[in-house]
C-alpha cells in the first residue's frame, strides 16, 4: 500500500472516528431546531473533499493497475 492510500485509509479513519461529535455539535448549535449553516457547510464539504479524493484515487488505481495480467 502506497503512502497516499495510506493516508486516505487515515483521513477516513479520522472522519470514523469524530463524526458523532461532529453531529453532537452540530446538534448542541441548533437555533430554533435549525442546523447552523455554517457549521453544516463546513462539515459537508470537509465530507465532499474527502470523498472525491477517494473516487480519484480509485480512478487511478483503475487505470494504472500496479499488477498487469501477462498476454496469453
Amino acid at each position: 500500500m502506497i503512502a497516499r492510500d495510506r493516508e486516505l485509509l487515515a483521513r477516513l479513519g479520522q472522519v470514523n472516528a469524530s463524526i458523532g461529535e461532529v453531529a453532537l455539535a452540530l446538534m448542541a448549535a441548533q437555533d430554533g431546531g435549525e442546523l447552523p449553516a455554517d457549521g453544516l457547510r463546513e462539515v459537508g464539504q470537509a465530507l465532499r473533499t474527502l470523498a472525491d479524493d477517494m473516487v480519484a484515487r480509485a480512478d487511478e488505481i483503475q487505470s494504472h493497475p500496479a499488477i498487469e495480467e501477462a498476454p496469453c
